[in-house]
């Protein structure tokens, strides 16, 4: 009743999709240990910027949104990216495209910071790890809300300080790990695979410890390799679970909201926001459609 909890579905789709997936391969695709240059060269980064801006912005956007998370902003990137792509590039796209994965983990990274808006000014967290950080500021009698910054005067700056110095030591600790981290990819599949799927097992039950996500994420994970074998991509299903409780819980606070007014659900869509929203949406469908149109 309480519908599928999306980690599940994930570790299901991603984990355990993945595992039977390549080990229904008569010979699985291996990885090379060879490793050439670590530092993106400049060059690279001005080809791509454009999908750098273009992710950073859609991650900044998802995360100032209160309610919405990573997960949203890097499937939308994704997607995005993959949609403006060339053709030749499109091709590229889930066997280690570099648009998709500097669209993806840009704006996985731009919505951490513009989460802990919402987060510390509204009370309103995006994400697991953003209300734990939020219990933990509780902890510390540190109430979050309009009137931080008044309270506590500088904390939000600390905060942005120091996730900027985190950000940084991560991203040297990454490139001393790259290595030694490709020794563990580089396994044989038929011994890396029956260790992934006790953590997919464990993953999933962890979150609720309930029963019934390890059924979810079996479940999906057959339905993910289904996918795999006919060729459909899992973002929009991906995207569809973790949005779907958030639309039909937003539409009910609207309607409530409107209660009393004789308004219509056409009234409550033909707002400017709405009406906006719903010009996006006829515009990225009539793209998605006229493009595919097109190639074919």
């Amino acid at each position: 009743m309480n519908g599928f909890d999306y980690i599940a579905v994930i570790v299901g789709l991603f984990g355990l999709g993945e595992v039977l997936t390549v080990l229904s391969m008569r010979v699985p695709e291996g990885i090379s240990e060879h490793v050439g240059k670590i530092i993106p060269p400049f060059n690279m980064i001005r080809k791509h910027f454009v999908n750098i801006f273009r992710s950073g912005f859609i991650g900044i956007v998802i995360g100032a949104i209160p309610g919405a998370g990573a997960n949203i902003s890097s499937f939308l990137a994704y997607d995005i990216a993959k949609r403006r792509a060339k053709p030749e590039e499109r091709k590229k796209f889930g066997n280690g495209s570099y648009e998709g994965l500097i669209a993806s983990e840009v704006a996985n990274n731009a919505t951490i910071g513009a989460m802990l808006a919402p987060t510390m000014t509204l009370g309103i967290p995006g994400s697991v790890a953003a209300a734990i950080f939020m219990g933990a500021l509780n902890l510390h009698a540190i109430r979050v809300g309009p009137a931080i910054e008044m309270e506590h005067p500088g904390l939000m700056y600390f905060i942005y300080s120091a996730l900027i110095v985190a950000n940084l030591f991560m991203y040297a600790f990454a490139i001393v790990m790259i290595k030694p981290s490709l020794k563990v990819f580089s396994l044989r599949k038929e011994l890396l695979m029956p260790l992934v799927l006790p953590l997919c097992v464990i993953g999933a039950y962890a979150r609720n410890v309930v029963n019934f996500d390890i059924y979810v994420m079996l479940g999906f994970g057959l339905l993910g390799f289904a996918f795999y074998k006919m060729k459909y991509p899992l973002a929009p299903l991906i995207l569809g679970i973790i949005l779907g409780p958030l639309a039909d819980e937003n539409l009910r606070k609207a309607i409530m909201i409107f209660q009393g007014q004789k308004a219509t659900l056409l009234d409550i869509l033909s707002r400017p926001i709405g009406t906006l929203l719903i010009i996006i949406l006829i515009l990225t469908f009539y793209d998605g459609i006229f493009r595919r149109g097109r190639e074919r």
